[in-house]
């Protein structure tokens, strides 16, 4: 029996994208008679979260995404992190003494944001002991959440499943057994140096989308050979620009903090798909009675990104995030240089809700591909120009 993944990749309230693309695949379910079609879930950063939220929920699939879309319409900036006036203040008072004492200090600021309360959030909406009566039921194999160890560069995925799931060392990769909690979840959102870093057994781990070469690695390592992967970048994104910023001034803070942030959170789907495409086609050409001698196999899978520019969006948006959030951004420049920046940290319904809006489409506009892989049907090859490029 074949078995399907789930890989969402982060990219902080750019996950509400996911949670509608799940919603068209949760309804193509039902017309389906599908309650539960995947048996490997894997995630990073906001990914990880909504992962969380659809393994630990006690009903079938297509009940656990109608409540994690519930959960993300009302969301709003407070329930992430504190923003009002009284703490980003103490914040940043906090990291100017830290600046000018020269390393004095034996505690310095560890996040310019506090994010106690989506720790509340995750504690209140996931009922983590649920994973575990879902694997012993057969509902599911395994949820596998990452994150980067900052101590070894390496990153770190933590796995709770059936026992027979291996793990695995790679270059700068690794998995390891653990039941999942909040810990592991705030960990792998740990938006470097926005969101504080989080111990886990005494280590300490930040956001799962730095670094992450390889995004699909885990559900293929978990024994997935179907995958569904949604992203959050556009696939047209090969070069990065900034919206309305004329490339002959000199970049402000803001610029370059926004490129800084989109290279060390790009998401790497893209390239893991490219690369299990070139398995495939070389598989292909390969005998049957000889595949069984190599060490990979054939994945069929499928991946969706949004057909909008979130970093637009956000840029066209940006008065709706907190009064305070803006100030400081201002500060590093213009709220069209910080669009990056905000596009992560703009939880306010308006923006929210249209990226539900726009995975629902997107998911919508991929119904015959998802329909040939949920019920198990072989994928449509890559076009002829995509071969040839491969």
């Amino acid at each position: 029996m074949s078995n399907l993944g789930l890989v969402l990749s982060g990219g902080g309230a750019r996950g509400a994208y996911q949670v509608g693309v799940l919603s068209a695949v949760a309804e193509l379910c039902r017309e389906l008679s599908i309650d539960n079609p995947f048996q490997i879930y894997t995630g990073v950063s906001a990914g990880a979260i909504n992962a969380c939220a659809l393994t630990a929920h006690p009903g079938s699939f297509v009940e656990a995404c109608e409540s994690l879309r519930g959960i993300w319409r009302h969301l709003e900036s407070p329930d992430i992190f504190v923003s009002d006036t009284i703490s980003l203040t103490g914040v940043a008072m906090h990291w100017l003494m830290d600046l000018s004492s020269g390393g004095m200090k034996s505690t310095p600021g560890k996040s310019l944001l506090n994010t106690a309360p989506l720790r509340a959030l995750i504690e209140k909406n996931c009922h983590f002991e649920n994973i575990q009566k879902k694997i012993d039921a057969g509902v599911i194999q395994a949820l596998g959440i990452s994150a980067l160890d900052f101590h070894t560069s390496s990153t770190v995925t933590f796995i709770q499943g059936r026992t027979e799931i291996p793990l695995w060392e790679r270059v700068r990769r690794q998995a390891t057994r653990s039941p999942i909690t909040a810990d592991h979840i705030m960990a792998s959102a740990a938006i470097p140096v926005l969101f504080p870093p989080i111990a886990v057994n005494s280590r300490y781990y930040g956001d799962g989308s730095i670094r992450n070469f390889s995004p699909c690695g885990p559900a293929i390592y978990m024994g997935a050979d179907r995958l569904l992967a949604i992203g959050v970048r556009r696939k047209q994104d090969i070069c990065f620009t900034t919206h309305e910023v004329s490339p002959t001034e000199m970049p402000s803070v803001a610029r370059v903090a926004s490129v800084l942030l989109h290279a060390i959170m790009s998401d790497g789907i893209e390239f893991d798909i490219e690369r299990i495409e070139r398995i495939n086609l070389a598989l292909g050409k390969i005998h049957h009675s000889e595949r069984k001698h190599l060490n990979v196999r054939h994945v069929d899978a499928l991946w969706i990104s949004p057909s909008e520019d979130f970093s637009k969006l956000a840029a066209e948006t940006a008065q709706e995030l907190p009064k305070m959030i803006r100030y400081l951004l201002r500060g590093l420049g213009s709220l069209e240089e910080s669009a990056e920046l905000s596009s992560f940290l703009l939880f306010e319904k308006a923006y929210v809700q249209k990226l539900i809006e726009i995975g629902h489409a997107d998911g919508l506009r991929a119904r015959d591909e998802l329909t040939r892989l949920l019920t198990g049907q072989k994928m449509k090859d890559p076009p002829a120009e995509a071969q040839l490029q491969n």
